[in-house]
């Protein structure tokens, strides 16, 4: 089963328009996997781009 992954924007809409505190909830745990997930993809970009510049002390 492949699991759709919504992005941050889509979720934080959701949850403006949840009516039922439990699908709040769940909405909300989703954000923060969300966020999460772009703060790691963020994180490696970062680290390969440091990687990729060759040594400043020549």
């Amino acid at each position: 089963m492949v699991e759709e992954h919504k992005n941050w924007r889509e979720l934080c809409k959701a949850a403006l328009q949840a009516k039922n505190p439990d699908d709040l909830m769940k909405i909300l745990q989703d954000l923060n996997k969300a966020l999460k997930r772009e703060e790691q993809v963020r994180r490696d970009f970062r680290e390969a781009m440091r990687q990729d510049r060759p040594s400043e002390a020549a």
